[in-house]
């Protein structure tokens, strides 16, 4: 059965998630923090330890790009690299004590202030969005897994 989207329903559903992750960096990055370079702390945050490669694949970026962010969170101190315990070629990430800090710190600004921006919705709205919360993480999910990843927050 096709999708009950139009073109125009889908450019606006793409065009409001957009608009609001990008308001949501922008009042959030409070360090200077680069998105993907929080975004690939979120993932080795919940991993806690992960091979370099399927970090890539994980995140869709390539290699060389991941290696300049992985140096730069290395640099901040929030991971570490580490060689495999079997395979001394095979190189993983892990999380340090002051990247949990980091990531933590960063959850909690980033609820706080979209949890203000909800507050701006009508009543109405905030309703009909909640509703939407279990189709979106549908979606979510839908866009991880076709990537190869597993399902999850």
């Amino acid at each position: 059965m096709p999708a009950p989207f139009t073109d125009d329903d889908v450019n606006r559903l793409r065009i409001a998630m957009g608009r609001t992750v990008r308001e949501l960096d922008r009042r959030t990055n409070v360090e200077e923090i680069t998105r993907a370079q929080l975004t690939v702390l979120a993932t080795i945050a919940r991993e806690k330890r992960i091979g370099l490669a399927e970090l890539a694949e994980y995140e869709g970026i390539n290699p060389t790009m991941l290696s300049r962010v992985v140096g730069k969170l290395e640099q901040l101190g929030f991971v570490r690299r580490t060689t495999d315990d079997v395979d001394r070629r095979v190189a993983h990430v892990e999380i340090t004590a002051a990247g949990v800090r980091r990531w933590d710190k960063n959850r909690k600004i980033r609820t706080r202030v979209l949890a203000g921006i909800l507050a701006e919705l009508s009543e109405a709205d905030a309703k009909a969005l909640m509703a939407a919360l279990p189709a979106l993480e549908a979606l979510a999910d839908i866009t991880r897994v076709q990537r190869g990843h597993r399902p999850g927050p």
